[in-house]
């Protein structure tokens, strides 16, 4: 079964022409040459080099086709950084910035190398004031720059060209010391007073509309006011002007996940929300500088440029994005402790009429699995499922599954997505406390859960309560909005009038979805390993693998990243009935935009193997990227707990091997000998594994030498990365032992009526010396035959075929087929050596063969 997406977001946000379609080389001033910053992937000069976006995008292209492929990606959002200094509002700027301050930087022409200059907002890496990126202790960037104007230009343009919707969304990146979060910017002080409001007035800055010029000779917008002006404002009006100098965007994103700026309240803030709607004084939302006027401003820049709003095909929309913990409302605990109150701040927003989609990134949890064999979930697997809400705390965990339980249950995943914690209950005090000993006595290294999630005590919603629950968005959309209290009797009320949000008014997307490939990710999707940042972690309950040298690393699972990924494509997208709805033409959940995080404009496997460019490299295997995490084939029995790992892929052509060729069948035999000279042997293997051994004496990395297969040292390196070394599988097909093309026995090999899966077998040798052992792994696809007919009533995974219906009792079951070998390296460390320039070899490669 097959992994879709709809949309990526592209990263890595940062790089001066990470982006670019151009090749450019750049010398930072404490450098003595040029070298190349966006042809990593090639290595070699430019000329018809593609960059590293171009490369990276036809990885992406290969993986999930344009239409009309099925599992077509049709969206990428252009994630592009400015930086915050400060999560106190009062000293907080937002600025871009580049590594090259006082460098220079040069463009590939198609003939020759022209000179050329980093530009953003009327600056260029020459200008005084310009804030600098902070180093490491070993004097490396903790950034990369913010991509150069010209580069976001030709990139929009570029995948537009390519049959892509794109989305443009400005992000910050908090270059504070700890990396902290941008939802955390807020006012520290007493709010609902003047000074709160005061204090967001001057984070927004008063750059408007008229104060940016588009520049379509050199592909930039300038900016008329103080050159330091590192304001909000002038951030997202720079962007909305450069979209127009690229011909426009599906989709603009003023914001995201800014959380603590959205609640700050200004002076006529009142706990009862009254009015007629509410005034709620929120002034970052509201204010004459916030959101809403914000909205407006980019909204006439882009009319004024005749990139009219186009709701019905989804082009030059406007949208902001809150984050999930937030985007139903908020509780202000400190305004009345004893009755803290919930209210939905953002509907307001959410109902301007230039805002055109309620956009929130969703990382909700999809799963509660402890160690120690999963927890109450396991407990309450297949009782029966709450039939209304709020459910009574007997019913409200119940999951009403069938089969065994596991985590890795289609089914499951697909449950908690409207079910589970924070729609049917939640955990109160649940505190992920970092590595430490598994609370469930193993021996283990977990990320420790605390207070009520720790010993699983789940807590009800009360009636009126869906506003607490952030999975509601179906009661969400289809629902008036009230701010909610509770009362004497445990129950919540509505209070004053209700909300601007009309029920069904416009769609809800995800502007960003997706789960880190650690594991148990599903039960804590909002954490991301980032080593060096202050919100670096892995879900609860998740475990900690000791690394070599000392220390601790995730444990790693690609699985179940991708699985979560499908579950939570099919249930929204495709499941039948459908999860999704329309009410009066508008559908709840508009597909166009929602987007996985993340694919990467760096290639892989150039990222992340060059760990001594990027210094995010590191956090790959853990982390959330797509791009070498596949193959995007899920196996066809899901709800089954995983076997052996998937092989990641195909062992590569290449015409630089040479021989001789070892491969050896291996057996492994206890023999225990008597004095008499009588031996008792006992067999462990019950089939033969085989070693390779290869030699490989050229090997490509810079495209100069074709007939050693085009980058063939990437194409090795990157499944030996994406192996990560023993650990994963990959096929290699034996050129001289890959098909059994006459009919071969299955195992078993006769129908009983009741048996659906076969394995295959294959038969080696001449006779007398003939041997049948099950095949490897199947490629391509088999011819089948139930009492010599052949039937195509059936699927394939690794060595076996699975029939829609039984055969027939006494019925003769055989097949013939390709097939190559499951295998792992023997080995954590490869050696590639470089004999010539752009030359390699590796001279001992070995293999073998799995079960």
């Amino acid at each position: 079964m097959t992994l879709y997406v709809n949309g990526v977001n592209l990263l890595p946000s940062t790089g001066e022409f990470t982006y670019d379609t151009v090749p450019y080389q750049g010398q930072r001033a404490t450098e003595s040459s040029m070298v190349g910053v966006n042809t990593y992937f090639s290595g070699g000069p430019p000329g018809s080099t593609q960059t590293d976006l171009e490369v990276s995008i036809g990885q992406l292209q290969s993986t999930f086709p344009i239409p009309p492929a099925l599992n077509a990606c049709t969206t990428i959002a252009i994630v592009c950084a400015w930086f915050g200094n400060s999560t106190d509002i009062t000293t907080c700027k937002i600025y871009p910035s580049t590594t090259y301050i006082n460098g220079q930087f040069q463009k590939w022409t198609g003939s020759g190398w022209s000179p050329e200059v980093w530009r953003c907002s009327s600056l260029t890496q020459s200008s005084p004031g310009i804030i600098p990126i902070s180093t490491d202790a070993n004097g490396a960037f903790t950034y990369g720059g913010t991509p150069s104007d010209q580069s976001i230009v030709r990139c929009i343009r570029y995948l537009k060209s390519c049959g892509f919707r794109v989305v443009f969304y400005p992000f910050i990146l908090m270059d504070n010391g700890d990396k902290a979060w941008r939802g955390r910017i807020t006012y520290n002080s007493a709010d609902v007073s003047t000074g709160a409001a005061n204090a967001v007035a001057n984070f927004l800055g008063s750059a408007t509309y008229s104060d940016f010029t588009q520049d379509t000779t050199n592909l930039t917008v300038s900016y008329s006011g103080t050159s330091t002006d590192f304001t909000f404002r002038r951030f997202i009006l720079h962007y909305a002007n450069l979209c127009v100098v690229a011909g426009g965007v599906d989709l603009f994103l003023i914001g995201s996940e800014l959380r603590g700026l959205e609640t700050i309240r200004g002076p006529s803030w009142t706990p009862a929300g009254t009015g007629s709607p509410p005034t709620w004084d929120y002034p970052f939302l509201y204010g004459s500088l916030g959101l809403m006027e914000l909205a407006d401003e980019v909204r006439h820049i882009f009319d004024t440029a005749s990139l009219t709003k186009d709701t019905v095909n989804l082009h030059n929309l406007v949208a902001y994005a809150a984050d999930w913990s937030s985007w139903m409302g908020y509780q202000h605990t400190n305004s009345n402790p004893s009755n803290p109150g919930q209210w939905p701040h953002l509907d307001q927003l959410w109902s301007h009429s230039n805002i055109d989609l309620v956009c929130f990134d969703n990382y909700l949890p999809i799963s509660d699995w402890t160690t120690g064999g999963g927890g109450l979930d396991t407990v309450t697997w297949s009782l029966p499922k709450p039939s209304g809400w709020p459910p009574s705390p007997s019913t409200m965990s119940n999951l009403g599954l069938t089969g065994t339980p596991t985590l890795y249950s289609k089914s499951y995943l697909k449950a908690n997505i409207e079910g589970g914690e924070k729609f049917n209950w939640f955990y109160n005090d649940s505190n992920n406390l970092g590595r430490g000993p598994d609370p469930n006595g193993t021996d283990l290294q977990v990320s420790l859960p605390e207070g009520d999630r720790l010993a699983q005590s789940r807590n009800q919603y009360y009636p009126n309560q869906e506003l607490l629950a952030n999975k509601q968005l179906r009661w969400w959309w289809n629902n008036q909005h009230y701010a909610i209290y509770p009362n004497t009797s445990g129950s919540w009320v509505p209070q004053g009038s209700p909300t601007g949000w009309v029920p069904n008014s416009k769609s809800i997307t995800f502007t960003e979805y997706g789960f880190p490939s650690n594991d148990r990710s599903t039960n804590q999707p909002n954490l991301f390993y980032s080593v060096g940042s202050i919100e670096s972690g892995t879900a609860y309950w998740s475990i900690w693998n000791p690394i070599d040298g000392g220390g601790w690393a995730p444990r790693e699972d690609h699985l179940l990243q991708l699985l979560a990924l499908q579950a939570f494509y099919e249930y929204w997208f495709t499941d039948t009935p459908s999860n999704n709805e329309t009410v009066g033409g508008v559908i709840m959940l508009q597909p166009a935009f929602c987007s996985v995080w993340n694919w990467d404009a760096r290639p892989f496997p150039t990222f992340p193997a060059l760990t001594n460019v990027w210094g995010d490299a590191g956090n790959w295997p853990a982390g959330n990227w797509l791009a070498g995490k596949g193959p995007f084939i899920i196996p066809p029995t899901p709800d089954a707990p995983p076997g052996p790992p998937m092989p990641v892929g195909n062992f590569p052509t290449l015409p630089g091997l040479t021989y001789s060729i070892h491969k050896r069948p291996m057996f492994s035999t206890r023999i225990a000998s008597h004095v008499s000279g009588r031996e008792v042997r006992t067999p462990f293997y019950s089939q033969t594994l085989y070693e390779f051994e290869l030699s490989i004496e050229g090997l490509d990395s810079n495209s100069v030498y074709a007939g050693l297969g085009y980058q063939s040292l990437q194409q090795l390196m990157g499944l030996y990365l994406m192996c990560q070394g023993q650990y994963n599988t990959f096929l290699y097909t034996d050129p001289s032992d890959n098909t059994q093309t006459s009919p071969i026995s299955t195992y078993p090999a006769t129908g009983n009526g009741t048996n659906t899966v076969f394995t295959l077998q294959r038969q080696y040798g001449v006779f007398p010396y003939l041997e049948t052992e099950p095949v490897s792994w199947i490629t391509g696809t088999p011819t089948v035959y139930v009492n010599g007919i052949a039937t195509s009533a059936f699927t394939v995974s690794g060595n076996q075929i699975t029939f829609t219906t039984a055969p027939a009792s006494g019925s003769a079951v055989t097949a013939s087929c390709t097939y190559a070998f499951n295998c792992r390296f023997l080995d954590d460390q490869l050696d590639f050596e470089e004999f010539m320039n752009g030359l390699w070899r590796v001279q001992t490669l070995k293999f073998r063969s799995v079960k």
